[in-house]
């Protein structure tokens, strides 16, 4: 079962109350928003943004005759197109939760996963990205393939698995994700704590989907179309995003916006226990100036 991370303290600093609008920038399964849902009736509304088309879809037929969640098929680098478009104002709070979801890794069937045997694609968006992990894999230079793995995964071993690679790549493609982490398992020679293949399965997906140029651009977006007093609430799973939001968040305070969150919010002991994927989230939490 789908379980959102830091839900009850997201709600805690947003501060919903009946009537009010908000903006999920990565709807998933909804969690977050059928929470906050509760404290909004009967007239707030969320705009609900989802980048997949695939996930809106299975979205779509529960939301079915809903008011109150309004579901697009988007990325948030266009959070203010849309609020344009759509006359959407009065908006008090934006959810980001970032990283990949549990239904990409587990049911989506597109690799995302080492521990699946599945085809190399980790598009989020199939109908809009072009370049699949098969590709990189199998057609990008062994200097390309390091500099992503050392980018967007900081993997130490990058030259390594790059090299593997090549090698491998010269007696037959590589095409399933079993074969990728199957590959990096013998790199690394011995089993660690963390899977051997966590990083350069996240470099690829990070790389791929333009995610942490996305998440600049995305939240400046979002801050942009906050009401006065309005707060942004991000969770990320790993230093690489966490580093983009600190970027943003700094520069934001020249704009006289005021964190919220002095340090870093993150899981309880116990959700951790019950949810496992939540160990690595940090939630911060970032507030639009109340004179502006």
């Amino acid at each position: 079962m789908h379980k959102p991370v830091l839900l009850n303290e997201v709600i805690k600093y947003l501060e919903p109350k009946p009537n009010q609008n908000f903006i999920d920038a990565t709807y998933g399964l909804g969690g977050h928003s059928k929470e906050l849902l509760k404290y909004i009736k009967p007239n707030g509304k969320i705009l609900a943004l989802e980048w997949d088309p695939y996930l809106v879809e299975l979205n779509q037929k529960e939301l079915m005759g809903s008011k109150n969640i309004i579901l697009k098929n988007t990325n948030f680098t266009k959070i203010k197109k849309l609020v344009k478009e759509m006359n959407f104002t009065h908006i008090k709070g934006v959810i980001f939760d970032l990283g990949i979801s549990t239904w990409h890794l587990e049911k989506s069937g597109r690799g995302f996963s080492f521990k699946k045997n599945e085809f190399l694609d980790m598009r989020i968006n199939p109908k809009e990205i072009k370049i699949t992990a098969f590709d990189i894999v199998n057609k990008f230079s062994k200097e390309q393939i390091i500099e992503i793995l050392e980018k967007y995964g900081e993997e130490r071993k990058a030259k390594d698995i790059a090299e593997a690679i090549v090698n491998a790549r010269r007696v037959k493609r590589i095409e399933t994700s079993k074969e990728l982490a199957d590959l990096i398992v013998k790199v690394y020679k011995s089993r660690k704590k963390i899977h051997p293949a966590t990083k350069t399965f996240m470099a690829l997906r990070v790389f791929i989907n333009k995610e942490l140029e996305n998440l600049e651009e995305g939240l400046k977006q979002a801050y942009s179309v906050l009401d006065k007093g309005g707060r942004i609430t991000i969770i990320t799973f790993q230093g690489l995003e966490d580093k983009v939001v600190k970027k943003v968040f700094k520069e934001l305070k020249k704009q006289k916006a005021k964190m919220i969150t002095k340090n870093v919010v993150r899981p309880t002991r116990k959700e951790v226990l019950e949810n496992p994927k939540a160990r690595s989230a940090k939630l911060r939490v970032i507030q639009k100036d109340e004179r502006e």
